[in-house]
């Protein structure tokens, strides 16, 4: 049996009824709102992600010449021994697919192309036929190169600090092109704590008191100016180099001119240092230099002393300790 309802209680009824659809749709709209606006919200975010680990990224360097890289590097090509010991500290030595026949030295170059000498001239035609996506070149007789590798668009880095903070700047900048700042954060803290640690062994020495340096490059007189990074390993090592009044970074003087600055050591590269010494006092004119007749010459290798790398810190604690030896004495 149906009842009658008054028409007040039906039009009750009917509002109720209305209000719960109303509810239901006003419900359902609101959760999928919700739901689609958390999509668009997930799919904003995952694109910033992607966008982030692919965008571009632009540094400036050693020649001042704007870098930009597109994505992270996969195919790496280093062009100097210490631009190949920067990258594998990096933890890039599987993204590097071609060295020189220099970096051998130093470095595990095994199941690497080798591109030839790094200066070279034929370098460049190898380079191009791998197909980088990012050449790590150096400053000085590579200069060239980047440009003429600029014209065929591959990406090129070149590393050419003049001192040592500029050496741990540009790390810094090879890592924010290659993905790997963590690493370089890592390194450069090392280093510069290292060379705090270094420079307070000695930092109370007068400037009068501390040694003049000859570094010198071969006896064709071919030594450092103030813009080599070498001049700065020696004042970081608190000696000062008698050429730093040069602005080159490694001009050519004579020997007139090195007698007349008269300095108290002398620094060559060559591994075996006694040897070295017995060749260098077999020089006419340089024999006769006061530093050679107290025999304070030192050889410091070519694999720290004209590297400027990762390792920068232990290459001024060499030369400290040669300098100032009384003051880096184990106790």
């Amino acid at each position: 049996m149906c009842s009658i309802k008054s028409p007040s209680a039906i039009t009750l009824m009917c509002d109720f009824q209305w209000l719960g659809k109303c509810f239901i749709r006003s419900y359902t709209i609101k959760k999928f709102a919700l739901s689609f606006g958390s999509l668009i919200f997930a799919f904003v975010s995952i694109t910033a992600i992607i966008g982030l680990a692919e965008a571009a990224v632009t540094v400036t360097d050693g020649l001042g010449r704007k870098v930009t890289v597109e994505k992270i590097p996969q195919r790496i090509v280093s062009t100097i021994p210490s631009n190949t010991e920067i990258l594998y500290d990096l933890g890039l030595k599987d993204k590097v697919i071609a060295v020189t026949s220099h970096c051998e030295k130093t470095c595990d170059i095994t199941g690497k192309t080798v591109i030839g000498g790094w200066s070279d001239k034929a370098i460049i035609d190898k380079i191009v036929e791998l197909k980088p996506d990012l050449v790590l070149a150096f400053g000085g007789l590579q200069s060239p190169l980047a440009k003429e590798l600029e014209k065929i668009n591959i990406t090129t880095f070149v590393f050419f600090p003049e001192t040592v903070e500029q050496t741990l700047e540009q790390i810094l900048l090879v890592a924010k092109i290659t993905g790997t700042a963590e690493a370089a954060d890592d390194i450069v803290n090392r280093c510069r704590g290292n060379l705090k640690k270094i420079e307070d062994k000695f930092h109370d020495i007068p400037m009068e008191k501390r040694l003049k340096v000859l570094r010198l490059m071969s006896t064709e007189a071919m030594v450092i100016g103030r813009k080599s990074f070498q001049s700065d390993f020696i004042k970081r090592a608190g000696g000062i180099n008698i050429f730093e009044d040069i602005e080159d970074d490694y001009p050519v003087v004579s020997l007139e001119e090195v007698q007349a600055k008269d300095p108290d050591m002398i620094i060559f590269n060559r591994n075996n240092e006694q040897e070295a010494i017995q060749w260098f006092l077999e020089q006419p004119g340089w024999n006769e230099l006061r530093a050679a007749k107290e025999k304070r010459l030192i050889s410091i290798s070519c694999d720290y002393i004209c590297h400027p790398n990762t390792r920068i810190d232990k290459t001024v604690e060499i030369l400290a300790a040669r300098f100032y030896p009384d003051r880096f004495k184990a106790k």
